[in-house]
């Protein structure tokens, strides 16, 4: 029974926490500056480390399917499957994963600090709300930033598989963007963007729960950083799965 009252008990927070983040996202005050400077902040930490984890997969792809399609007299369809795979799949995947281990953990610790210290408590004493003021921010700034970071890494994507395909391997440059876009539609773009919206906000949302529940001074803190990255990383491949297989039993 010690199970069940426990679970139920993380069930009822969970609940009072998603009912608390809606009403403040749909109530005001916004504290739109704080967005902006949490955003500011994600961007630079993770600009640089998402860039460099998703560029190499376009030359992975590239590598390894050109000697395949060459193999089978299709070299131009390499640059068809380079831009499904980049659009629909590794770039949204990573692209969030690297949020989530960057600006995930980052948010996780900051509140999870806050907490520990009593700034939590604090803010609730001066009448300020603090999931509108310290989860919200982090929240909203995850989901804009994931999406836009999505864009710069498929470029990436893309500009490195074409210069491993072309320029290493000796592809035909007319051909490989003539095909570039020939089995991508606006469905793909859409969505793409829309994985980077809902992962970007899953780690806005687990990150501001976890630090919440801070407890246990430092020790506590980096478990909720720790936590938090390990989380949002199984969520997004599991829910980046079931959407894939979603999706493409609807022929989308």
């Amino acid at each position: 029974m010690t199970w069940l009252l426990r679970l139920l008990e993380s069930l009822g927070a969970v609940a009072i926490y998603l009912f608390a983040i809606v009403r403040s996202l749909f109530t005001g005050p916004r504290y739109l500056a704080e967005t902006l400077r949490v955003a500011d902040i994600l961007v630079r930490r993770c600009l640089l480390p998402v860039g460099l984890a998703v560029a190499p997969v376009g030359a992975v792809i590239a590598l390894q399917g050109v000697h395949i399609f060459r193999s089978f007299g299709a070299e131009e369809l390499l640059s068809s499957l380079l831009a499904t795979a980049v659009f629909r799949e590794y770039s949204p995947a990573l692209a969030s994963v690297m949020v989530a281990a960057q600006a995930g953990s980052s948010i996780a610790a900051r509140i999870g600090t806050m907490q520990v210290r009593g700034q939590i408590d604090a803010l609730a004493v001066m009448s300020v709300d603090p999931i509108r003021y310290v989860v919200v921010p982090g929240l909203i700034a995850c989901a804009i930033v994931t999406p836009l970071l999505n864009v710069l890494t498929t470029i990436l994507g893309l500009a490195s598989g074409w210069f491993f395909a072309v320029v290493l391997s000796g592809c035909d440059h007319g051909s490989f963007m003539a095909n570039l876009y020939s089995q991508v539609s606006m469905v793909d773009l859409w969505v793409g963007m829309g994985k980077c919206l809902i992962f970007g906000t899953a780690v806005g949302l687990i990150a501001g729960y976890l630090g919440l529940r801070t407890s246990g001074g430092a020790a506590g803190v980096g478990r909720a950083a720790n936590n938090t990255v390990t989380y949002t990383i199984v969520l997004i491949l599991v829910v980046d799965y079931l959407v894939s297989m979603l999706l493409l039993s609807w022929g989308l």
